[in-house]
């Protein structure tokens, strides 16, 4: 086994947590459907954080290459699952009957963005701290505007930008998978 597929089970457990998480999640929505009040913004940002840990996994492929590996490398690698599997588990009331989600969304809104936000850094700082990858890379271009987007939505309460803006950054997050990333 090498330091790659080592590391990569540990990456791949971690992902399947919050994978496991979301759909546990949606599964019980979908039977409680008659006693909660839906959201498409909450629905959104499920999608947007399942693609988020598909990501990630996917991404990690690249650096099979790499021969050596250390501790504090690997912590940096699974800082961005950790974050995605907290944020999957924020998205979701512990309490889900008669629950509005959308309301759930705006209690939990500055906490998920700002998980979102350190995902976002710890991602994009990975490769460059871990293993002396270019920072100033077009793969990481996207991270720029995903990371100022996390922290204005942390801090926007108002909800028609939540609305607005929400959308524009699942569109975002698809570009950059489907421009930068789709081959592995």
């Amino acid at each position: 086994m090498t330091q790659f597929q080592f590391v990569m089970v540990l990456l791949s457990i971690i992902i399947g947590l919050g994978v496991t998480d979301l759909l546990s999640n949606i599964s019980r929505q979908i039977k409680l459907r008659s006693t909660i009040t839906f959201s498409w913004l909450q629905s959104t940002l499920v999608l947007f954080v399942f693609v988020a840990l598909l990501q990630q996994w996917w991404e990690t492929w690249g650096l099979q290459s790499i021969d050596h590996w250390n501790f504090g490398t690997m912590l940096l690698m699974l800082s961005g699952p950790v974050g995605l599997y907290i944020a999957s588990h924020m998205l979701f009331p512990h309490e889900i009957e008669d629950t509005d989600l959308e309301d759930h969304y705006f209690e939990n809104a500055r906490a998920f963005w700002l998980i979102a936000a350190a995902v976002v850094v710890a991602s994009t700082l990975f490769r460059p701290i871990g293993f002396g990858m270019p920072l100033i890379d077009p793969d990481n271009a996207p991270s720029l505007f995903m990371f100022f987007a996390c922290l204005g939505m942390a801090f926007i309460k108002n909800r028609l930008v939540h609305k607005l803006a929400v959308p524009i950054i699942f569109f975002s997050i698809l570009l950059d998978i489907f421009v930068f990333n789709a081959n592995i």
